[in-house]
């Protein structure tokens, strides 16, 4: 009931530490992702993540973003982020800084070899070199967690606004009954 409280009296504050819970499950199961963290500065989302690449080698990306745009009602949720500065690519002591983009091939036969994890992670993610688009209505689990934390009222749920200040995320909900 208390986050029910919250989100009826006005903002809801979601502390970066859950938001780190939530995709350390997200990825639990993934053979290619081994870690994935964000941290919150003002008006950042730094995003790092270690991709397995086989045969004991990861890659290190770090990633700035910030939110360019946010569509979250009952049939879209949709966040775009903006990429601020080049992605950093660490690989056994070299650093690449990159503008990435990621297509995914359509036909699943081409996809064969790909690393599941990678294939999984980009139905829900569009990466274009200056944006990258998640649709949470895609990633396994999260209205499972949001109808257990929300219930009915997650049908009438909308977010007008996302901020990001020091290690928060703060929502700015409304109900449309």
């Amino acid at each position: 009931m208390g986050m029910l409280k919250n989100l009826l009296q006005g903002n809801l504050a979601i502390h970066q530490e859950m938001i780190n819970k939530f995709l350390k499950k997200l990825i639990e199961e993934s053979n290619t992702l081994n870690k994935l963290n964000i941290s919150i500065t003002e008006g950042l989302l730094n995003l790092t993540a270690e991709i397995l690449a086989g045969l004991g080698t990861s890659i290190n990306v770090k990633i700035a973003l910030s939110i360019n745009s946010l569509t979250f009602n009952r049939h879209n949720r949709l966040v775009e982020f903006q990429v601020n500065g080049p992605v950093l690519i660490s690989l056994q002591g070299i650093e690449i800084r990159a503008r990435l983009g990621i297509n995914l091939d359509p036909d699943p036969a081409g996809q064969t070899g790909a690393p599941s994890g990678l294939v999984n992670a980009l139905q829900y993610l569009e990466i274009k070199e200056d944006k990258i688009t998640v649709n949470f209505n895609k990633i396994p689990g999260f209205n499972q967690l949001l109808q257990k934390k929300l219930g009915f009222l997650l049908n009438y749920l909308e977010i007008n606004k996302i901020e990001l200040i020091e290690e928060m995320l703060i929502v700015h909900p409304s109900m449309k009954l």
